[in-house]
């Protein structure tokens, strides 16, 4: 009898997760990540006037986005809908990543091929510039995602490829920590989310989202049904995940629900 039950639980649990390999379940949840998402496509709208959308951040307000052009290099404040509401002052060089810190009510971006973090103001004035010495293999496979994370007052830097990297850095210390990263094939955009302090990671050549925890280890994976995803945001209370694409000059919007 027991032998019978134990059979019937496992059963139970293969049948479970089989029905949900398409919801994106890739790894057994990490004890600390007990969250399990489903993710639905509500919309995508068209971002005219960002030719090539390659980061995205929340505003200052939490309501509204800031997304970077990698064709213009600039930022433009938008709204959930892709409706830009304000370009911002700064003229960047191969802009590629976007974070703020509500702390400083500052803006930061990652510029890609000069390897550097540009510090702005909430205008999107330049107030200071700060170069990330790594060792990579091509200008153009390198500083791509930017994040901040305001609980652990860190902001976490994706290196593109070549090598793949999750980089901890702080301004007054430089870079913390290295993380090569071997679940993708590349990795475009990162979002810090402070309350659980997990990160979602997208990759546009994999074409995936991945949610991990700080350490850069996979909890889980959703495939996604565009290319070139770049960058993202994420807001569990609200239940929406964005995500502008390249080269569909796109925001798409989902719906993030726990299981």
């Amino acid at each position: 009898m027991i032998k019978l039950l134990y059979a019937i639980f496992l059963l139970g649990i293969i049948s479970f997760y089989g029905c949900n390999k398409d919801q994106g379940l890739a790894i057994k949840p990490n004890p600390i990540h007990k969250n399990i998402f489903k993710l639905e496509f509500i919309n995508s709208y068209i971002l005219t006037g960002v030719k090539e959308p390659s980061g995205l951040s929340w505003a200052m307000d939490k309501k509204n986005l800031i997304v970077v052009d990698d064709n213009s290099n600039k930022a433009f404040l938008i709204n959930t809908e892709g409706k830009i509401l304000k370009t911002l002052a700064y003229t960047g060089d191969d802009t590629e990543g976007i974070t703020i810190n509500n702390h400083d009510k500052t803006i930061w971006i990652s510029e890609e091929a000069l390897s550097q973090l540009i510090q702005l103001d909430s205008n999107g004035n330049k107030i200071n510039t700060y170069p990330i010495n790594i060792v990579r293999e091509s200008k153009k496979k390198g500083l791509e995602g930017l994040g901040y994370s305001n609980k652990e007052d860190i902001y976490y830097i994706l290196n593109e490829a070549k090598p793949r990297l999750l980089i901890k850095w702080k301004p007054s210390q430089g870079i913390i920590q290295k993380t090569t990263l071997n679940f993708s094939l590349d990795c475009s955009g990162i979002y810090a989310n402070t309350m659980d302090k997990s990160l979602w990671i997208v990759s546009d050549e994999s074409q995936k989202l991945y949610y991990c925890n700080n350490q850069g280890a996979v909890i889980q994976s959703f495939d996604l049904a565009f290319p070139k995803a770049e960058g993202i945001v994420v807001d569990i209370n609200k239940q929406r995940v964005y995500i502008v694409s390249d080269s569909e000059q796109k925001l798409y919007t989902y719906k993030i629900t726990t299981l």
